[in-house]
Order: structure tokens, then sequence, then C-alpha cells
């Protein structure tokens, strides 16, 4: 069981992604890229006020190439879609206390990339979610969200 966000983490999530989408039956062959980042609230333990905590995800042929964290934006990588919101979101999410779809939906969660592609490849996106909240057996070592009523 991994740490939260840690390279361990980001390891076992890839993995939940890549045998989650060998059950697909049409596995996407599409390839994009996305970055999240998860800005502190001073809420989450894990991503201090003021600080940002990123990861990249690429996705080819319907497999996670790599789902790695990253100290800043790197100009070199082009991205399709980027999200952003609150550590306490992004906690809740990785908890499965909170669905992903509807913090998107509710703004809590903001979204930028081409919505249309991203809704055609709503099974994958699904599989991404899947894997971040429900796939990986988490450990939450400075607590497990909700915190406080805060989210």
């Amino acid at each position: 069981m991994p740490d939260v966000y840690t390279t361990p983490w980001y390891e076992a999530v890839k993995e939940a992604i890549n045998n989650a989408v060998a059950e697909l039956p049409n596995a996407p062959t599409d390839s994009f890229t996305i970055q999240a980042e998860i800005v502190g609230d001073g809420a989450s333990p894990y991503v201090s006020d003021g600080d940002t905590l990123r990861f990249l995800i690429r996705l080819e042929g319907g497999q996670c190439a790599w789902y790695r964290e990253i100290d800043a934006d790197d100009p070199s990588v082009k991205l399709d879609y980027r999200f952003t919101g609150p550590a306490t979101v992004f906690d809740e999410i990785a908890a499965a206390a909170q669905d992903p779809i509807d913090a998107a939906l509710s703004g809590a969660i903001k979204v930028r990339g081409d919505m249309r592609f991203l809704m055609r490849q709503a099974e994958m996106v699904q599989v991404l979610l899947d894997a971040y909240s429900k796939r990986v057996d988490t450990t939450w070592p400075n607590g497990r969200p909700p915190y406080n009523g805060v989210g």
C-alpha cells in the first residue's frame, strides 16, 4: 500500500490504469497528455498552503506510458489537458470521498483542453478516474480526508 503522492503511488496508479484498459473491449488508440495541478489550500496535510503539486500522465494507444510528479511546468511537454484544483478536493477524490465528475462540473476542479475530444474518450477518462480514486489501496500517513469538515 503506497503513500499518497509518492513515486510508488504514481506507479501503482499507472499499473491500475493499464490493468483496467486491458479489460476494455475497445481500448482507445488515441494519445494525450494530462497535467494535474493540486494547489495547497491550507487544509490538506499533503500539499502546503500556497504550494502546487504537479503530475503528468501520458496515455499512448490506450496505455499509460508514464504517470509522474514534476517540479514545475515543462514547456517541452505539449499538454492536451490541465486539471487544476484545491488539494482538499484532489485528496477527497483519491480517497473516493468525492466524485471527480461532480468536482469538475461544479468548478471545484478547472479543466482546460478540448472537451469534445475528452468526451469521445469518456471510457478512458473513467478508467483514469477509477485508478486514481478506487483501484489503488492508498495509505494516508498524515490523515485521510475529509479534513475536519473542509471540502
